[in-house]
């Protein structure tokens, strides 16, 4: 605001020449930088400069209701800022030269913009007291004066309406008014403002601007309006009520500013940070699309790896309990957080395995002993079964499993559920052959891992995947148990022959359901010897088995003649070559004489069969690998030696012998030598007096804990104690 310098002139000498405190505000910093004498009475205690809160303080100023001034309303404040006042009524704590204490004192204040040097960044404040009527009178047309012809310069518009008259009419606008918005004075006046609205603005603020005038109330609104001419700005309008000496509101000021430059501004400002936000989040988008569809892709490589991984770890074993218990390790914690299998046998009798991600082994032990009573009809497992169609079953609680399908067991199954875990389950039936041997079924339980029809998808490929290898499993294992039944059956039940203590074992390979050619036997002879057999036609096929069948019986008749070992084992080659029984076979026969007496003697011979081994009294180990001869089938000729070798040797009482076939010393990864001197070892520590059951038991836990995947071939064992 500019203020003519006469009109500043005049109003300092009302100031200066009456009895008046006088203040000099510093308008940058808002501090009094100086008080006349009468000022410095008001407020003895303030150091110049000195902010004006502080100042008005320090005088104790109180409004006309005798309330302190705050720093809002406190005419000081304003003149610090910028604003002029042309009076308003204090109180001063003290009293000075001039006045008396709570006197009542008129404040006006202005800028002194038109001042030389530093006055032009200061601020005049008078405080006349009221009882001096010409001097306020004075100083208060000087300042409306001064206020007149500000408003009239300024090229902020102004307006004023008379409230007192119906639809608060203008009753007058500056030029800034007429410029900013193309209509003149005289084709506004007597007229509400709204002529400055249009379609776009905004209904609500007119609402609100509406209410605070009804209710003579400032109000502040940014709107659009629009000129004379049509064309649209945004106006910052600011609509301040003047009251009359009785309270109530006489007129409207209105202050209006054409803001519409800041507004496209901000508009534009606000256009590129949408764009930029919403180029951000399509970035982002695209970020989580690529990062979900590699997600995506990790989870199916992981599942087609878990297949793969399963087809290949299923099919490995022929055991049905092995390939069980993989299927639950595949699951858990890759499918699920834990995991129970069910077969069920051809009679319906189920057989259960189980596995948790926290291992929880008793919980799932007393599991697995009540998880048959989910099997009854109206379960979710029944019908599984009963259907071939998979389930899935989500947002479970434990009360699902106390039902009266499920009876008694339930209460105790739904409190284990607490310790397990119970979320999502998928139920998958186990196909195989068209046939439903099973189901398995994976539970989310409290990792927070969820289901869905893909999910599913794969539970049910594993399903198949798995039916297919156990149900394998379970036709070697019963195909085994007929093969191992028919071995058994051709085998002899070793006789009780004095002088002699005698053990035999027949252990069928575990990789294949195929019978065997391997056998054994001990003949009491009726010359008073005794024949031991043991011997391995080549083959694992019922053709073998036969053969072997047929030999042992053609020995078994040789022998009885009381032929010797060679011609025993030359004539059965006739046989075989003959009648072309087998196709090869191998055999050690050995005549025992003198069995129970102080000099036995044995005569063997062998038939390309590893060499039986002599356990001596002394602990000795000897392998009696003398008159050995070509294999059954084979013309004794092509060796260039006439008549089949035999040898002899004198037997210590005391003595062990220990006869067997290649599937105890041969180990995979491991050559045959590895396995004799292992077999020779536990032979020499054998103690003759615990008996050949001992040693033959020895030697099976040996096998047994040497072979883990239990795949050896097959074995015979004849282990003889000489008295």
């Amino acid at each position: 605001m500019v203020m003519a310098p006469e009109v500043t002139r005049r109003l300092s000498r009302v100031a200066l020449d009456s009895p008046a405190a006088v203040l000099l505000v510093d308008l940058a910093a808002g501090h009094v930088t100086y008080a006349n004498p009468l000022a410095e009475q008001l407020a003895p205690g303030a150091r110049l400069p000195v902010p004006v809160e502080e100042w008005s303080r320090a005088a104790g100023l109180r409004d006309r209701s005798g309330a302190l001034l705050g720093e809002t309303d406190s005419p000081l404040v304003r003149i610090a800022a910028g604003a002029p006042v042309i009076g308003e009524a204090v109180s001063a704590e003290r009293a000075s030269r001039a006045t008396a204490r709570r006197e009542p004192l008129w404040v006006v204040g202005l800028p002194l913009s038109d001042g030389l040097g530093p006055l032009a960044q200061q601020a005049l404040v008078a405080f006349l007291p009221l009882r001096d009527e010409a001097a306020v009178q004075g100083a208060q047309a000087e300042a409306l004066d001064l206020a007149s012809r500000a408003v009239i310069a300024s090229s902020t518009a102004f307006t004023i309406s008379d409230a007192t008259l119906p639809d608060n009419p203008l009753v007058w606008v500056n030029p800034a008014f007429e410029q900013a918005t193309g209509y003149s004075a005289e084709t506004v006046l007597g007229r509400n403002c709204r002529f400055l609205q249009g379609p776009e603005t905004d209904p609500a603020a007119v609402a609100r601007i509406g209410r605070a005038i009804r209710d003579g109330q400032p109000a502040e609104e940014v709107l659009l309006n629009y000129r004379a001419d049509g064309t649209a700005f945004w106006n910052a309008l600011v609509i301040t009520p003047l009251r009359g000496a009785d309270g109530a509101v006489r007129h409207f000021v209105g202050v209006q500013t054409d803001v519409t430059a800041r507004i496209e501004v901000e508009e534009q400002r606000a256009a590129a940070h949408a764009k930029a936000d919403a180029a951000l989040a399509a970035e982002r988008a695209a970020r989580a699309d690529a990062e979900a569809a590699h997600e995506r892709a990790v989870v199916a490589q992981r599942r087609l790896a878990l297949l793969a991984e399963a087809s290949s770890m299923l099919s490995a074993t022929l055991q049905v309990d092995v390939a069980a218990q993989r299927l639950c390790d595949l699951a858990v914690p890759l499918l699920a957080d834990w995991a129970v299998l069910t077969l069920v046998a051809a009679d319906g009798t189920p057989t259960v395995h189980a596995r948790h991600r926290d291992g929880l082994d008793e919980v799932l032990d007393r599991w697995v002993e009540l998880h048959p009573a989910l099997l009854r009809r109206g379960t979710t497992t029944s019908r599984v079964l009963s259907t071939g169609e998979p389930a899935l079953l989500t947002d479970l609680s434990p009360d699902v499993l106390r039902t009266p399908a499920v009876g008694a067991p339930g209460d105790e199954l739904a409190e284990m559920v607490g310790t397990l875990g119970l979320g999502a389950v998928i139920v998958v039936p186990l196909v195989a052959r068209r046939r439903v041997i099973g189901v398995l079924s994976l539970v989310a339980g409290s990792s927070g891992r969820t289901y869905d029809e893909e999910d599913l998808a794969v539970a049910a490929d594993l399903a198949r995947r798995a039916a297919l290898a156990l149900d394998n499993a379970r036709l070697y294992a019963a195909e085994r148990s007929t093969a191992v039944t028919l071995q058994r059956s051709l085998l002899p039940v070793v006789p009780r022959v004095p002088g002699l203590e005698t053990a035999a074992v027949y252990l069928p390979g575990n990789d294949r359901a195929e019978v065997g050619g391997d056998w054994y036997d001990v003949l009491p002879l009726p010359d008073g010897a005794v024949g031991l057999v043991v011997g391995d036609v080549m083959g694992h096929d019922l053709a073998a088995a036969a053969a072997m069948g047929q030999l042992r019986s053609v020995l078994r008749a040789y022998a009885w003649e009381g032929a010797g070992p060679a011609s025993a084992l030359d004539r059965l080659c006739t046989v075989v070559r003959g009648l072309d029984v087998a196709d090869l076979a191998t055999c050690v026969y050995a005549r025992l004489e003198g069995a129970g007496t102080p000099a036995p003697h044995l005569r063997w011979s062998n038939a390309g069969h590893h060499p039986p081994l002599l356990r001596t009294p002394d602990g000795a180990v000897h392998a009696l690998d003398g008159g050995a001869g070509v294999v059954i089938g084979v013309d004794p000729l092509l060796g260039g030696v006439v008549g089949r070798p035999e040898d002899d040797r004198a037997i210590a009482p005391g003595s062990v012998l220990l006869l067997f076939t290649d599937g105890l010393v041969e180990r995979r990864g491991d050559g045959i030598d590895a396995g004799l001197e292992q077999v020779r070892a536990t032979l020499a520590a054998h103690d003759p007096a615990d008996g050949p059951e001992a040693l033959t038991r020895a030697l099976t836990e040996q096998l047994a804990a040497e072979d883990q995947e239990g795949a050896h071939d097959d074995v015979c064992l004849l282990a003889v104690r000489v008295l």
